[in-house]
């Protein structure tokens, strides 16, 4: 307890940051746990509106996914030039930055557009031998849409979402993301259900609920920019040209390893959702439920990442090399303490959490089932999560790529249809496959970071 002493100051900082992080994330992940436990409900014990949210929201995540990592360059970039005291710069990078995320909407809603026709070929082929799935396809087409539709807001949120980050406001988001989170949940009640007025739409009303409340948001902070008496500095030092080459380049040599790598990871999860589809619709809702109680919990881990991206992007631009390693090692000791909450609960309460989502008893039994292998990988994925938060902030992101690809997709991926399919273990083989990756992505990056911080603190 006494070594743990000196961390206190460095605990505070980042906590300073993270929560109002944490509570920014939970509205972005309660969106889809609420659509997915709104739908869930709205089905009953038809397991069908449940896998289709499943089954659209795969396909769109891994878009969105791609979209926000080129995004998450901003925080980075603008938090080093933000500590070396150079406003013009954090003008300049903002200001490219808005255009940099407008490109990228509009290309992913291009590529979003051109991959619908996917949804059904992915229903068709990872449908169980005699298994009908035509409901779940024609009920995940428009809720895909929706959300596709949502894209371009989305990203005009995230340029100044991720700018405000980089200058340590992480407070205005949090307030816009759970106004956004308030609507979500009101339009759900209206559009899935059929309540005032509005006509009963079950999932493509979840996606519309979503649609709309992302638009709200985007309004809301463009508003909060040009109101904000703080950033009329920033206003002031726009230029004429709001796009310049090189600052696209320098966001996009950042951005485009951050995307990789939250692609690669994120399709690992996507397609351990889309390949339980093959075992039946229950097996499929039952793997939707599971993650999303996962990713509630997830949410804080990222939080934290997120916030150690902040503090150490100012650190290495200040060149506070005193600071660096107990920053990483407090983050460490905060990730891994919720890491370890979150497992526990996992185990002991289980089956209550899953019963949230639907009254299928198949569905909630097969999902608590998961849930206790879900619990054993908190800790990797606490680990590889945070140390891929840090590296982000010293600018160390291209030694990600082939780390990721060394674990989902040489590890990972192989593994768990060799269990599944192979050795018959079905989800739960599955499941297995993604602690195998995710320890193994955890080992190498910790590694990494271990050793950029020795150099960067050995440095003259």
């Amino acid at each position: 307890m006494f070594a743990l002493r000196q961390y206190r100051p460095y605990y505070k900082r980042i906590l300073h940051l993270a929560l109002p992080v944490v509570l920014a994330q939970a509205g972005q992940l309660t969106t889809q746990f609420a659509d997915t436990a709104m739908v869930g409900n709205y089905g009953g014990s038809n397991p069908v509106p449940l896998a289709a949210v499943s089954l659209g929201s795969s396909l769109f995540l891994l878009i969105y996914l791609a979209a926000l990592g080129l995004a998450l360059a901003i925080t980075p970039l603008v938090g080093e030039h933000y500590a070396k005291g150079d406003r013009r710069m954090v003008a300049r990078l903002f200001q490219n930055g808005v255009s940099y995320c407008t490109i990228i909407g509009v290309v992913a809603t291009a590529v979003a557009v051109a991959l619908r026709p996917f949804i059904r070929v992915l229903g068709e082929w990872m449908s169980s031998p005699g298994e009908d799935i035509t409901a779940v396809v024609e009920m995940a087409l428009p809720y895909y849409d929706m959300l596709v539709w949502s894209i371009i807001p989305l990203m005009l949120f995230l340029a100044i979402k991720q700018f405000l980050e980089g200058i340590g406001n992480t407070s205005t988001a949090m307030w816009i993301t759970l106004g956004g989170n308030v609507a979500n949940l009101v339009l759900n009640y209206a559009f899935i259900f059929g309540h005032w007025g509005a006509e009963a739409m079950g999932a493509e009303g979840a996606g519309l609920a979503t649609m709309l409340s992302r638009v709200g948001q985007m309004v809301a902070i463009v508003v909060y920019f040009f109101l904000s008496r703080r950033l009329r500095i920033y206003r002031a030092m726009f230029e004429r040209n709001p796009l310049r080459i090189k600052y696209l380049g320098s966001l996009l040599a950042i951005g485009y390893p951050i995307s990789f790598q939250m692609v690669l990871e994120s399709a690992a999860f996507i397609l351990t959702s889309i390949l339980a589809l093959s075992f039946g619709t229950v097996a499929g809702g039952a793997m939707q439920v599971s993650f999303s109680i996962a990713n509630v919990a997830w949410m804080i881990t990222v939080a934290i990442g997120s916030a150690s991206t902040i503090l150490l992007s100012h650190i290495y631009g200040a060149r506070e090399r005193h600071a660096l390693s107990p920053t990483v090692a407090a983050t460490y000791h905060l990730g891994l303490a919720w890491g370890v909450l979150m497992a526990a609960v996992f185990v002991i309460f289980r089956e209550p959490i899953c019963s949230l989502f639907t009254d299928n008893g198949a569905v909630i039994a097969l999902s608590a089932e998961l849930m206790l292998l879900i619990a054993i990988y908190q800790l990797s994925d606490a680990v590889q999560g945070l140390s891929i938060s840090m590296l982000r902030g010293i600018q160390d992101v291209r030694v990600i790529m082939p780390i990721v690809l060394c674990s989902y997709l040489l590890i990972n991926i192989p593994a768990g249809c060799l269990l599944a399919y192979t050795f018959g273990l079905g989800t739960h083989g599955l499941v297995v496959g993604l602690i195998l990756g995710l320890s193994t992505a955890a080992l190498l990056t910790a590694l990494r970071l271990r050793r950029k911080v020795r150099a960067f603190t050995l440095q003259e």
